[in-house]
C-alpha cells in the first residue's frame, strides 16, 4: 500500500504521521518541545534536538503502523513559518534556531520603518516586516553575534532545515519564503532587491541554495538520513509547505469558496485567492501552492487562548476549586443557557495586545449589577468570534464574492455553543473536518501531488479530506450579532486613543 510520511514541526509540538491515499492516518508519534527563553523577548529551539525527535518519530511510525519502508512513496514536510535557522557549509546549525515569536529585533524593525524601508519592502514582497522575520533577525545577529554570521552559509526556515537533514541539500521553498519577506511576488522568485532595501546585500551568499515550488520534489533521502530514520535511501522528499497554508489543504480548501478559521492559541483567518493584497493591510499575503494563487492571512493572539486564560484565572479563580466538575463543560453549559438577546456584555480579547496596537488591552464593557459570571463567559465566546470576523472583513475587502462556508479548526471547535456563535456571527455554515493533525495531513497532500500520486492538487484534496459535520447559523442570532458587531467596531475605534495613556 502506497504510504506518505509527513513531518510537522510546529512552534511547540513536533510530530510524524503516516497516511494512505485516502488521507487516513495509519500511525503517528510526537513530542512537545518547549522553546527556550534565555532572555526576555527571546524564543529559541535547539534545531538538532528537534531533528532527533523527528527522526526517531519516523522510526516509531514505521514500526507502529507496520509500514514497510518500500511502501513509502514520498516524504512530506511542514513547519512553522518565519523565524531563522542558520547552518554552516556542512549543514550543521551554527546557533539555536530563532522562533517567529522572538522579539529581539523589534528595535531594528522600528528603525527601518522610520527610515521608510519597511514600506518599500511591502511594495516588493507584499509583507509587513516584524521582529520574528528572517531579515530583522539577520540584521540583529550581525550587530550582536558577528562570530555566528561568520560561520553561517545558509539561511533556512523550519521545514527547509528538515529537508536539509533528509536530503543533504540546502534550499528554500517559495511560499514559505514569501511569508518571510524574501520573495518578489511579482516574479514568484528571490531577488537581491529584498536584501538591498534593508542594506543586507552583503548577505546574498546565504541565499545560494535552490528555491523550490511547493508542489515539487526537492530531493531524495540520503544514505545518512536513511540510517537515521529507517526510510529507504532514494525515497522522494517534497519541497514542503508552511503549516498555516498546509492546514487549508488539509481542510479541503483549494479556492475562494471556503474561508478558513483556526481558533486556537493564535487566531488565524485564511483565504485562497487569485490575486494578492499588496498594501500591507493584513498580516500576510503569501504565494499559494500553484502559480497564480495567493493565501491571504490575518489574525493575532486573540483567539481560544483568551478563553483558556479566563477559565483558569477568573472562573476557577485563586482557589482552583470552583465551579465543581469539568470547568470547560461548565462554561459551555452556562453560556448556552443564557438567552441570546440578554443585555450584552462586550469582551475585547486583547490580553496580548493587537498586531496593529501592541499597547491595546483586554477588557469587559457593559457590565451591570444583574450580570453574573455566565454572562462574562458568553462575552468571551462572542468577543473572540467577533474579533475573528473583524480580521476576515479585511481579507474579503477586495473580493468580488463572499465565501459559501467556513472550514473551521482549533480548540474552539470542541465547544458546540461557541461554534453556534461563530456560525451566527458570520452568517455562514461551519464545516468541520474529520482530520485532526491538519499540518501533517496538508504536508502529505502537497507531497502526494508533487510525487504524481494524483493528477493535480484538487484531486488530492478531494481524495484525502472529508467534512464530518456542518453547523448552520441560528436565524434568531444573526440580527443580534449584526448589532453587536457594529458596537464592537465602534468600541475598537473609540478606545484606540486610550491605550497609549494607560
Amino acid at each position: 500500500m502506497q504510504t506518505i510520511i509527513a513531518l510537522d514541526a510546529g512552534g511547540t509540538a513536533v510530530k510524524v504521521a503516516a497516511y494512505d491515499l485516502r488521507g487516513r492516518e495509519l500511525a503517528s508519534a510526537g513530542e512537545i518541545i518547549t522553546p527556550s527563553r534565555p532572555k526576555a523577548g527571546y524564543c529559541e529551539r535547539d534545531a538538532d534536538a528537534m531533528w532527533q525527535v523527528l527522526r526517531s518519530g519516523v522510526k516509531t511510525v514505521l514500526a507502529r503502523g507496520g509500514i514497510n519502508p518500500r511502501d513509502v512513496a514520498v516524504v512530506g514536510l511542514t513547519g512553522f513559518g518565519n523565524g531563522l535557522f542558520l547552518t554552516d557549509g556542512n549543514g550543521n546549525a551554527v546557533r539555536p534556531a530563532i522562533l517567529s515569536s522572538d522579539q529581539r529585533a523589534a528595535g531594528i524593525v522600528t528603525e527601518w520603518m522610520k527610515a521608510g524601508k519597511g514600506y518599500e519592502h511591502i511594495a516588493l514582497t507584499h509583507q509587513r516586516l516584524w521582529a520574528g522575520k528572517p531579515l530583522p533577525l539577520l540584521a540583529w545577529l550581525e550587530r550582536n553575534e558577528p562570530e555566528t554570521m561568520a560561520r553561517a552559509r545558509n539561511v533556512l526556515l523550519c521545514k527547509d532545515f528538515l529537508r536539509l537533514r533528509l536530503t543533504g541539500k540546502a534550499g528554500l521553498e517559495v511560499s514559505d519564503a514569501s511569508s518571510g519577506s524574501l520573495i518578489d511576488q511579482s516574479g514568484r522568485s528571490f531577488t537581491p532587491a529584498v536584501l538591498q532595501l534593508t542594506e543586507l546585500s552583503h548577505l546574498s551568499h546565504l541565499f545560494g541554495g535552490e528555491f523550490h515550488e511547493p508542489l515539487s520534489i526537492a530531493g531524495k533521502v540520503s544514505a545518512a538520513a536513511a540510517r537515521e530514520t529507517g526510510l529507504l535511501e532514494g525515497t522522494p522528499v517534497s519541497a514542503g509547505y508552511a503549516d498555516g497554508p498546509a492546514m487549508l489543504l488539509a481542510l479541503g480548501i483549494v479556492d475562494d469558496t471556503r474561508l478558513n478559521i483556526i481558533a486556537g492559541t493564535w487566531g488565524l483567518n485564511q483565504l485562497m485567492v487569485d490575486r494578492p493584497m499588496a498594501d500591507g493591510s493584513i498580516l500576510a499575503s503569501l504565494l499559494g501552492p500553484r502559480p497564480g494563487e495567493y493565501v491571504l492571512v490575518d489574525g493575532g493572539s486573540t483567539s481560544a487562548s483568551m478563553f483558556e486564560w479566563f477559565a483558569r484565572e477568573i472562573v476557577a479563580g485563586p482557589t482552583k476549586k470552583q465551579p465543581p466538575g469539568d470547568i470547560y463543560e461548565w462554561c459551555n453549559n452556562v453560556a448556552a443557557a443564557l438567552p441570546p438577546d440578554d443585555p450584552a456584555v462586550y469582551f475585547l480579547p486583547w490580553l496580548n495586545g493587537r498586531l496593529d496596537r501592541a499597547d491595546a488591552r483586554a477588557c469587559f464593557i457593559g457590565l451591570s449589577s444583574w450580570h453574573s459570571l455566565p454572562h462574562m463567559v458568553r462575552a468571551v465566546f462572542e468577543g473572540v468570534a467577533i474579533e475573528h470576523w473583524h480580521h476576515t472583513t479585511k481579507l474579503l475587502a477586495n473580493q468580488s464574492k463572499a465565501p459559501e462556508a467556513i472550514r473551521f479548526a482549533g480548540g474552539a471547535a470542541r465547544s458546540p455553543v461557541w461554534l453556534d456563535i461563530f456560525a451566527s456571527v458570520f452568517n455562514l455554515p461551519i464545516e468541520l473536518s474529520e482530520a485532526k493533525e491538519l499540518g501533517a495531513l496538508g504536508a502529505a497532500i502537497v507531497a502526494a501531488t508533487g510525487a504524481g500520486l494524483f493528477p493535480d492538487l484538487k484531486a488530492a484534496t478531494r481524495a484525502m479530506t472529508r467534512v464530518e459535520k456542518v453547523i448552520h447559523p441560528d436565524a434568531s442570532l444573526v440580527d443580534v450579532f449584526s448589532r453587536r458587531k457594529d458596537v464592537y467596531a465602534l468600541l475598537r475605534e473609540q478606545l484606540d486613543p486610550v491605550w497609549g495613556r494607560l
